[in-house]
């Protein structure tokens, strides 16, 4: 096999190789002096390498929050900085910074670059004699400062391909390693291409490839009701246009999420409780798509978000469920989870509305203080024309049609049903009533005949109109037996 010397024209040695120099110039002096000089060249040409890379990675973050922003950002948006910093925070890390060895270890997030920028902006209006609070005009700055990074990106670009050029023109004592065994390998020139070729076009391509961005998946873990823009444009896809929901799912990765999954679920309650019952089916819909689609890319165990990994699961679903022609059981399984959950969120509202309008509703119920006692009706005597059965039948009248047959029942518990259903104002003024006409009496429990003697007693040193049957129950006053209760009725 011929072997290729060519590669020994590039060999850059600053050794004692055979060298003419002046005779008053001392021949080792300029050895040091040309070693040193390669030295530097290379130190530089490494230094100028790494820092153009990063100017092109800054640049393509940069751009990318730029261009999202004002694609999505009214004009009056861009004159206010609470939402370009919310937007910002939620579209992006607003962690991430440039990171490298020449890097200001000081240097601000790329989300408050961005933000610095519209101050900049502002500026620059007020010297061009501009209305720096109108948004068209800082919309118009963008495009022109958009121009000038791409017209400083290019150059780098151009310079990084002059360098990238020399470096592999010129192979140094550092890059040469001897063995039968290997043969000659040139291990830091491949590692340099390696790393040149992220940032330079390809050969079939003008634009330059670079390193694909970071992205992450939205979650709010301070808020998890929030919704991210995206997600709120999602849950408004119909749901006959499934085509729709695929593609958004693929230009908006970061949205497949547990948290937005979850916060859209719950925006879908909100909905019920307004009755907006298509709206709160087509969000439960847009939901579990979100659901069904994380489940199948947590089954493959990623732990970051990998674009071209979600890509194909997106794909997959929707040509599993909704696109198989030869079955339509994976979309008739979807459909059914989606109703199951509909129906949940509307019977769980229906509750949850009846609830609140019960709660706080006070009432009134009768019961005995004492335990040795209990409470009796006492019906007037209709008819009689006796004064104080008159005032009984008067203040009797006086009562609800509904009370006063609850009261004819002589059931406590119905009395107590009727009060239920009163309002607590006018249970009060029926409980007036009572005490006016003694409707509510009590019973003393005697428990043996000792007790009973001691009453007999009584009656005998204190006679009264009653006195005549010791036996018979003793009536209190209402006030002091009867407990009112008021309490708040809850499901």
């Amino acid at each position: 096999m011929p072997i290729d010397y060519s590669k020994w024209d590039k060999i850059q040695l600053s050794d004692d190789s055979d060298i003419e120099v002046h005779p008053n110039v001392d021949k080792r002096s300029f050895i040091r002096w040309k070693q040193q000089s390669i030295h530097e060249e290379r130190a530089k040409r490494n230094q100028d390498i790494k820092n153009l890379e990063f100017q092109v990675q800054m640049n393509s973050r940069l751009n990318q929050r730029v261009d999202k922003m004002v694609g999505q950002l009214k004009n009056e948006d861009l004159l206010n900085r609470d939402v370009v910093r919310k937007f910002l925070n939620a579209n992006f890390d607003k962690t991430e910074r440039g990171e490298g060895d020449n890097v200001d270890p000081n240097m601000p997030p790329y989300n408050e670059m961005v933000e610095d920028l519209f101050e900049q902006l502002e500026i620059n209006a007020k010297k061009a004699n501009k209305d720096p609070k109108n948004g068209a005009v800082i919309r118009e700055m963008i495009f022109e400062h958009r121009k000038k990074i791409d017209a400083v990106t290019e150059q780098a670009h151009e310079r990084l391909k002059q360098l990238y050029k020399e470096r592999a023109s010129l192979i140094s004592s550092d890059d040469i390693h001897t063995g039968f065994d290997k043969g000659f390998i040139n291990k830091k020139s491949e590692k340099d291409d390696e790393e040149a070729s992220k940032y330079l076009p390809s050969a079939k391509s003008t634009e330059v490839a670079l390193p694909p961005p970071r992205l992450e998946f939205v979650n709010y873990e301070d808020d998890v009701m929030k919704l991210a823009p995206e997600t709120i444009e999602f849950g408004n896809i119909s749901v006959k246009d499934v085509k729709k929901s695929e593609q958004f799912l693929l230009n908006n990765l970061q949205i497949v999420s547990e948290q937005q999954k979850d916060a859209l679920m719950m925006s879908a309650f909100e909905y019920q409780m307004e009755n907006k019952s298509e709206k709160t089916y087509q969000t439960i819909h847009q939901s579990e798509l979100l659901g069904y689609v994380r489940e199948m890319y947590d089954m493959k165990k990623i732990p970051h978000l990998q674009a071209e990994e979600l890509t194909s699961v997106i794909k997959l679903f929707f040509q599993r469920v909704f696109y198989n022609k030869a079955s339509d059981q994976g979309k008739k399984s979807f459909l059914d989870s989606v109703q199951v959950k509909f129906e949940h969120i509307k019977n769980r509202v229906n509750v949850m509305q009846e609830e609140e309008s019960q709660e706080g509703v006070e009432t009134i119920q009768l019961k005995s203080l004492d335990e040795s006692t209990e409470l009796q009706v006492n019906l007037p005597q209709f008819g009689s024309e006796d004064p104080e059965e008159l005032k009984r039948i008067a203040a009797f009248e006086k009562l609800p049609p509904k009370m006063q047959s609850a009261i004819k029942t002589q059931s406590l518990d119905k009395i107590n049903e009727v009060f239920a259903e009163m309002p607590l104002e006018e249970a009060e003024v029926v409980l007036e009533i009572f005490n006016e006409g003694e409707i509510i009496g009590v019973n003393a429990l005697l428990e043996d005949e000792s007790e009973f003697r001691e009453l007999q007693a009584q009656y005998r040193d204190q006679p009264s109109a009653e006195e005549s049957d010791p036996s018979s129950v003793l009536e209190h006053n209402f006030e002091n037996t009867v407990e009112i209760n008021t309490s708040d009725v809850v499901d």
